[in-house]
């Protein structure tokens, strides 16, 4: 069945967005501040709320003096979360418990902006293959791009990722529009340019969330190389100019404050060549490691199904084929050569895979005299199910665990009810995201200031991080913690722990990371001679995120951290001669540094 009906496209495409949107929408409240935690669990949410309130609208400042990455997810950021609080109802209290409560309005409606983005790029994944294939290569690329785990998991988060796919969803949309279906087809030349500088518009969109838009162009150009229209350079100088003008003006802070503008790129560019301390440290080059994120983010079959599809369409010289694979080959690079490997960062390619996979899917299942071809079809069907890693499977598990209460909260309750009266808890870094929540600010965000945190004001359970007299010079996995301050319980995360005991077996790792695994080394030998092991959480759902030499795919456990839990042994002397300092926090190092 061909999609030859603007109506039953319409309707199919709402139809797969509605699936999209409410599969999305399901967990959207996951690491939201509660009773027991002040801030969300989520890493990057508080510095965005925070540097979204700096814009503001009605007096057309959009400069919010932070540019990572651009403005306009902060602008929408601010302007829906405006929304939210004016008619979200009243907020209770004052102080700094209605600031909090205000934040964790802001943030919802945030999430909410990605979540109907994500569903979006569905949507257009959708329109994209409509008139290129049948209604069944259709529905299955589509729902490809509405079931990615990885995507469908940060569409549930305030970040301008999945925002920024979809804008670049869209203009790829519209340099498709610039190549008929059929070669006998032609453009009329007013519709090309339109088409073309829309394709430019939302481009300089895409760079206004995040920079690595831009490179949208790449599709526009070779669509107008391609192309025979008489205009088609005319267009794409149109197109490219659209997106130059459209990024400055959702990114004023490029004229406005370019040198902080510069200097935030500059950091951003450096950061992203040299890495992200210990998480990437040791692991494989970006072009392997970004196989890794899309055999998971979006699955192992639908990779290798989605890459043959577009090399297929490639080799019989389909325009629009050539146009997003140079595209996706120039961002593979991109992000290829970085030292900075997230999942996150091979979005941008998944809605192009999935255009593989319902094209391969639909041409095939129009050849019923070749059954070869029909084994092609269900294996696209068993990828979307999840058969191979990825597909609805793992979105339905992870959506699952997001529904529920995080394991870091849950185990907070328990240690606090575990505790009696004098017994204290360790910790091995300054708290943040990944900490087991035993006071209300531990997820604030960094830096982390021992002078001013509330972490110590508890005299009944004291919480303690080994801080010097100069708090500038503390460090993790300071066996001081164990020795001098010799805490009852020790507690960590994956986070924390998981690139360390990696980096631990390798026989030769990175020169600028061997104090911290010496360290690291010597805490854990005097941790299992001192303490025994209580309890372990959360390692029985991220084995799909945990890979045999214990690389992690890092922002996708941001849901599921792994937590220990370790108790003194009571059998052994005290090592701190005397010292009180594991039962009055006013006398510890870490409350007065």
């Amino acid at each position: 069945m061909q999609l030859d009906s603007k109506r039953t496209t319409l309707l199919i495409g709402l139809g797969v967005f509605a699936v999209a949107l409410a599969l999305r929408l399901v967990g959207i409240g996951w690491g939201a501040p509660n009773d027991i935690r002040n801030h969300s669990l989520h890493p990057d949410e508080q510095v965005i709320t925070l540097y979204s309130q700096q814009i503001d609208p009605t007096r057309l400042d959009f400069t919010p003096g932070f540019y990572n990455y651009g403005t306009l997810y902060l602008t929408s950021v601010r302007i829906a979360g405006d929304l939210a609080l004016t008619y979200g109802g009243e907020i209770a209290g004052e102080g700094p418990a209605a600031v909090n409560a205000a934040f964790a309005r802001i943030q919802m409606a945030g999430r909410v902006i990605s979540a109907i983005a994500g569903a979006a790029t569905a949507w257009f994944v959708f329109l994209i293959l409509a008139g290129r294939v049948n209604l069944l290569g259709a529905i299955l690329g589509s729902l490809a791009m509405a079931f990615a785990p990885g995507h469908v998991m940060h569409s549930r988060f305030q970040t301008p990722d999945v925002f920024a796919t979809f804008l670049l969803v869209v203009s790829l949309y519209f340099a498709l529009r610039l190549l008929p279906v059929q070669e006998e087809e032609s453009i009329q030349s007013r519709l090309f340019v339109r088409y073309g500088v829309l394709a430019g518009v939302f481009a300089g969109l895409s760079a206004g969330a995040k920079y690595t838009g831009i490179l949208a162009l790449i599709a526009l150009a070779v669509a107008c190389a391609l192309s025979t229209d008489k205009v088609r350079w005319k267009t794409l100088a149109l197109g490219a100019g659209a997106a130059l003008v459209t990024f400055v003006v959702t990114t004023p802070g490029v004229l406005l404050e370019s040198q902080r503008f510069f200097a935030d790129f500059r950091y951003e560019m450096l950061h992203t060549s040299t890495g992200h301390g210990l998480v990437f440290a040791g692991t494989p080059s970006g072009f392997i490691f970004h196989l890794q994120n899309l055999s998971v983010a979006f699955g192992f079959v639908l990779l290798l199904v989605g890459a043959f599809g577009l090399g297929r369409a490639v080799f019989r010289r389909h325009a629009w084929a050539i146009a997003l694979v140079a595209f996706a080959l120039a961002y593979y690079i991109l992000i290829g050569r970085a030292e900075v490997k997230f999942v996150r960062y091979v979005f941008p390619l998944i809605p192009v895979l999935c255009i593989g996979v319902g094209w391969l899917a639909g041409r095939a299942h129009i050849s019923p005299s070749q059954p070869i071809k029909h084994g092609v079809v269900f294996l696209a069907i068993l990828g979307v199910g999840g058969v191979g890693g990825g597909g609805l499977t793992l979105a339905v598990n992870t959506t699952i665990l997001m529904t529920q209460e995080d394991v870091r909260d849950a185990f907070a309750r328990e240690i606090m009810e575990l505790l009696e009266d004098g017994e204290s808890v360790g910790f091995v870094s300054d708290p943040w995201f990944y900490s087991i929540p035993l006071f209300p600010d531990s997820a604030a965000m960094r830096p982390f200031d021992p002078r001013e945190s509330s972490m110590f004001s508890d005299s009944k359970n004291p919480l303690l991080l080994y801080v010097p007299d100069n708090p500038d010079e503390r460090f993790s996995w300071d066996v001081r913690l164990l020795t001098e301050l010799e805490p009852t319980y020790v507690v960590y995360s994956s986070f924390e722990f998981a690139d360390l005991a990696r980096l631990m077996k390798e026989p030769s790792p990175p020169t600028e990371y061997k104090i911290q695994i010496e360290r690291a080394k010597e805490f854990m030998d005097i941790l299992s001679t001192h303490y025994e092991p209580l309890e372990v959480r959360g390692d029985d759902a991220v084995s799909s995120f945990t890979f045999p030499d214990g690389t992690t795919l890092h922002d996708l456990m941001y849901v599921r951290p792994t937590l220990w839990l370790w108790k003194r042994k009571t059998d052994l002397p005290s090592e701190s001669s005397g010292s009180s300092t594991t039962s009055e926090p006013s006398e510890e190092p870490a409350s007065t540094p």
